[in-house]
């Protein structure tokens, strides 16, 4: 027989309201995960170009403004170059200015001289240079956050005589294991295989997450980006628009929703829908 105070415990688990631990600030993102648990991997794929670390960036804001504690490993960049990436979607400026040095008027000034005041009291934590997953771990422990972002999984080195997917499934395993050890969230980027270029349906699947299966079966979450504008670029109706196509959700329905991407500022926002005038 099983014991009652287990099933009193599942069963109060799914009586009592339970608050959600964090909000996106995209509705249906949050509908998406309003059961993940502590201890979740959440894997955002997307080939090039795509958006994956704006898309990461944008959820991220949104969490620091609610003074959660991350740790944001950039694999990709320095952490110069990251702060960088932060500020458009925060000042909401042209990155293309900031990055060219364009002569920027003073209101353009002000916006971003708030926007690093505001970065200042975000409890944020960015890590660059760190490549191995031992380290990941190391810091992790070290900062004890409640989000984590990894922006690459192809980057975290591997052993050079192991093969690629049994690699890839290693660094998968102890991810999990650091999530579950640290009581945190983990959302890891990934790269997409190249093979949807050859398809004429470009959405993205399960099977195109690169190098290993393992990211599909460890992972509590998989979102894939995916902007029809990358391949279309003449059709004016899909300027901006994302869809966000929850192929995997543990916690949940998988269905597939739309963002908009401002590609000036780098940073993906709710799209006006008729009803919510």
């Amino acid at each position: 027989m099983i014991e009652k105070e287990l099933l009193e415990k599942v069963k109060n688990q799914i009586l009592e309201p339970k608050d959600p631990l964090f909000q996106t600030g995209f509705r249906d993102l949050d509908l998406l995960l309003a059961s993940i648990e502590k201890s979740s991997i959440i894997t955002i794929g997307a080939r090039p170009a795509m958006g994956k670390t704006s898309f990461a960036i944008s959820v991220m804001l949104k969490l620091l403004e609610q003074n959660k504690k991350c740790l944001f490993f950039s694999l990709d960049m320095s952490k110069s170059y990251f702060i960088k990436r932060i500020i458009p979607p925060l000042a909401e400026i042209d990155f293309s200015r900031l990055n060219n040095n364009t002569e920027l008027n003073e209101k353009e000034k002000e916006k971003i001289s708030s926007a690093f005041d505001k970065l200042s009291k975000f409890n944020l934590t960015i890590i660059d240079g760190v490549q191995k997953i031992e380290g990941i771990k190391e810091k992790i422990e070290q900062e004890k956050p409640e989000i984590v972002f990894i922006d690459y999984l192809q980057l975290i080195d591997t052993p050079v005589k192991k093969q690629r997917n049994d690699a890839i499934e290693d660094i998968m395993r102890s991810l999990k294991d650091i999530a579950k050890d640290n009581n945190c969230i983990i959302f890891v980027l990934s790269q997409l295989s190249r093979a949807i270029e050859s398809r004429c349906d470009k959405r993205p699947m399960l099977c195109d997450l690169r190098d290993s299966g393992a990211i599909e079966t460890i992972s509590d979450a998989v979102l894939f980006i995916y902007r029809d504008e990358y391949y279309n670029k003449d059709i004016i109706e899909n300027r901006g628009k994302t869809e966000i196509i929850a192929a995997k959700n543990k916690y949940g329905s998988s269905y597939t929703f739309e963002l908009l991407f401002r590609a000036s500022i780098m940073k993906f926002l709710e799209p006006i829908r008729v009803y919510d005038f």
